[in-house]
């Protein structure tokens, strides 16, 4: 009889387990966890994403966990991405990368039954430094990143099973660090470009003559803008994209410079 009631308890205790494996993992600082509930079930899942030493954005046996897919076929799960293609539900990134880098990280979500409304819930946003921010991209629908901060936790959306699993992307960075994306800018004061808000500014040195000024996204897609400003010294150009990283590429008679700006549409 005590055979079987150990048996009984531990199938109860293995099926409630259905969304994902049980996730164990050290609490530490530059820490994130995101979990996703909802749908006709209810379900629950989880994933995190570590900044550390020693780590890489690849599968790291010492310090990384694979994910595990739930034995019900049917359940709501998500994962992240390593740069190899592996499946992690943690996720540990290079602790050097965190101030230097727009770190974005693929997040999959699979939908569980018939669907419905999910949220994603951000958590442990405190073990981060207050420079770091952290956006979510829904690639399904578009638009603006959503910017995740301790007041504003939770992304609430719907899903449906057929839908493709690689619908969000997590950036993490700090926009104080120094973001240029070539040697000529930092061997040359001839061109400045920053960006606030919505708007880029441009300045140059008196004897500098522009000749084309292009801004693209992150998958090299130009983008519309404006000029709301010029002069000599200074161009001032209002962006019509979304929320999110662009390049901005200077041509002049005998160079081109580039700087990745990160724009805020309000």
């Amino acid at each position: 009889m005590k055979a079987t009631t150990a048996l009984f308890t531990l199938i109860v205790v293995f099926t409630l387990n259905t969304t994902g494996q049980e996730v164990i993992r050290d609490g530490n600082s530059n820490e994130l966890k995101i979990e996703v509930e909802g749908g006709d079930q209810g379900f629950l899942d989880e994933a995190y994403i570590h900044f550390r030493e020693g780590a890489t954005t690849g599968y790291d046996e010492a310090y990384d966990a694979k994910k595990w897919y739930s034995i019900d076929p049917e359940a709501t799960m998500i994962w992240t991405v390593a740069s190899d293609g592996t499946n992690l539900a943690i996720n540990k990134l290079p602790l050097e990368d965190l101030h230097t880098n727009l770190n974005s990280i693929p997040l999959q979500f699979v939908c569980g039954y018939g669907g419905g409304e999910y949220m994603l819930t951000f958590s442990e946003l405190d073990t981060f430094d207050e420079t770091v921010e952290i956006w979510l991209e829904d690639l399904l629908i578009g638009g603006n990143w959503i910017n995740i901060t301790a007041d504003e936790p939770v992304y609430v959306f719907n899903g449906l099973p057929d839908e493709t699993a690689d619908r969000f992307m997590v950036h993490i960075f700090d926009p104080a660090a120094v973001m240029h994306t070539d040697d000529i800018n930092k061997k040359s004061p001839a061109v400045n470009m920053y960006a606030a808000g919505n708007k880029i500014y441009i300045s140059k040195t008196e004897t500098l003559k522009i000749v084309g000024i292009h801004l693209y996204d992150l998958s090299g897609r130009e983008v519309n803008y404006k000029i709301i400003s010029t002069s000599d010294l200074l161009h001032t150009l209002q962006v019509n994209g979304h929320t999110g990283y662009y390049f901005v590429r200077i041509v002049t008679k005998n160079n081109v410079y580039t700087e990745k700006v990160f724009i805020k549409k309000f």
